[in-house]
């Protein structure tokens, strides 16, 4: 466990005068978060340590500073249902299951590129949402991403969209849109999947969420087709490797 702490991407640090502190303390709070999972307590333990780290990444990424120190950027990651709310059902294929495969998956490829994430589960557990924004909030996060998988009555249905809550002349929206745009431009690059566009919507964890926040529909489980391709999990990096992407892209231009 030490030795994935100590990765390459942990510890690119600037060479300043702080870097052996921030070191020190990213090391000590990942160790505790690393603990607490074991009992289930994770999200709690990365929110109270979200923007608290205080180590510098030079990775050429957009920095935040905080406490004098630059760090990068946080990005939550919003796994759909878990628990008792398994969200959509067609035979074997589980909502929860795959949101959060893929979820776990986008999480890799961030931190590949060097950001900080969150994901409001880890887990097959049930969290309101209310508490998934609450998460989101207290975190001062960047952006907010939540992954979701549809299904429809007509069986030909078939695309990846992607919705923000559209709130009248706030800059929010406007660079919720833009995120929306430029996550599906990249996940469709990857996929080549069908468009289905951005589009408007009022869902709870895009509407109450601070910071630019979309709900990424990743393909419909009640077509045949793509519910074959969502069992794959090489199908679900593509997904994963599209949601980085874009985040990364939205964040430098």
């Amino acid at each position: 466990m030490l030795s994935s702490l100590l990765s390459k991407r942990d510890l690119l640090l600037k060479k300043d005068s702080n870097c052996i502190s921030a070191a020190v303390m990213f090391l000590i709070s990942r160790i505790l978060c690393s603990f607490l999972f074991l009992f289930g307590w994770l999200p709690l333990c990365e929110s109270s340590f979200a923007g608290a780290e205080g180590f510098t990444i030079c990775k050429g990424l957009p920095s935040y500073v905080n406490n004098g120190l630059s760090v990068a950027p946080l990005i939550i990651l919003d796994p759909g249902h878990g628990g008792t709310d398994e969200g959509a059902k067609v035979q074997s294929v589980l909502e929860k299951r795959i949101a959060l495969t893929t979820a776990l998956l986008t999480k890799k490829q961030l931190e590949s590129l060097g950001y900080r994430v969150i994901m409001t589960r880890s887990r097959d557990v049930f969290l309101t949402l209310p508490k998934r924004v609450d998460i989101a909030n207290k975190s001062k996060a960047a952006l907010f991403v939540s992954i979701h998988y549809n299904s429809s009555p007509n069986p030909s249905a078939k695309g990846i969209e992607i919705y923000f809550f559209e709130a009248r002349g706030q800059e929010r929206t406007r660079a919720s849109k833009r995120l929306a745009n430029t996550i599906l431009h990249q996940v469709i690059d990857q996929t080549e999947a069908h468009s289905r566009g951005v589009r408007r919507g009022n869902f709870h964890v895009v509407r109450e969420t601070e910071m630019p926040a979309v709900l990424v529909e990743g393909g419909f489980m009640t077509n045949i087709d793509e519910r074959f391709q969502l069992k794959d999990r090489k199908y679900l990096e593509k997904i994963a490797k599209g949601i980085a992407q874009g985040v990364h892209k939205f964040l430098n231009t």
